[in-house]
């Protein structure tokens, strides 16, 4: 049984674990695939380049790093003042 002063996860830390799944993946897809070869829907994909996006990558790798920290600080335990 849990104590008293734990709080089990919410709808926003499956939310912000979701998300940050998502964007670790579109950040995988970033840094393996060149931008001809980007889903359509994906920012910075252009049939005419043949570049991979680096920044774009590390950009949604650093925020699905923050979406994991957020989702990891809504699961602390409430404190009773």
């Amino acid at each position: 049984m849990a104590s008293p002063n734990s709080v089990r996860p919410t709808a926003l830390t499956w939310v912000l674990v979701v998300l940050g799944v998502l964007f670790i993946i579109a950040a995988l897809v970033y840094f393996t695939q060149p931008a001809d070869a980007l889903p359509s829907f994906f920012p910075g994909a252009d049939a005419a380049n043949p570049a991979k996006h680096m920044k774009h990558g590390i950009a949604a790798a650093g925020l699905g790093a923050v979406l994991f920290v957020g989702a990891w600080m809504t699961t602390g335990s409430k404190k009773n003042v």
